[in-house]
């Protein structure tokens, strides 16, 4: 493919496709956290919690996996959408679905939360769930599968949309790049 193509190059593809499928060994293979992305998850999940320090403590306890998940998702809909880039597209997607997969862990510890968390913080979910959240504590381990398989499913259409960079065709150019570009294709 060209100059301008969401594919790339065969290596940067492969590259990506070998990422997501490390990412996908590591998370869902082992319903576990991927070792130093998991930092930069608690990076974006802290980020949601200082945005909205200052509002309710449920609300508050809500931004940070909400940060953690909706924040590679927004990349990769911009890498998507606005760039054209299928490979960061289904690479940013996967990451999404694994920090997804990381919130569905803390959903279903929620009840009797064993997992270690960042300092002495307690378990958001816990406060979420609990008597002074939504008291629907009995709901933990429903709610953990449903996000478990949605994060599966991202996961999924993430490889896909890399697989199928190849075939995407070329990316779309700011208006007036293409007018110009054909302009140039047309002395030549």
């Amino acid at each position: 493919m060209g100059k301008g193509s969401s594919f790339g190059s065969p290596v940067r593809w492969l590259a990506g496709l070998a990422l997501i499928g490390a990412m996908w060994a590591l998370a869902f293979a082992q319903d576990d956290k991927i070792p130093g992305l998991s930092y930069v998850n608690v990076g974006l999940h802290q980020l949601g919690h200082m945005l909205t320090y200052a509002s309710s403590d449920v609300t508050n306890s809500l931004a940070g996996p909400i940060a953690q998940v909706a924040i590679p998702a927004l990349l990769a809909v911009y890498f998507f959408l606005r760039r054209g880039d299928w490979v960061l597209a289904g690479v940013f997607l996967v990451w999404a679905a694994t920090s997804a997969l990381e919130v569905s862990l803390y959903v279903a510890d929620a009840p009797k939360p064993t997992l270690s968390l960042l300092g002495d913080d307690q378990n958001d979910w816990a406060l979420i769930l609990g008597p002074n959240g939504y008291d629907v504590m009995e709901k933990a381990p429903s709610l953990a599968d449903k996000i478990h398989n949605g994060a599966t499913i991202a996961a999924g259409i993430g490889f896909l949309i890399c697989l199928a960079a190849p075939l995407s065709g070329r990316r779309r150019q700011p208006a007036g790049t293409a007018a110009a570009s054909r302009a140039t294709a047309a002395s030549s």
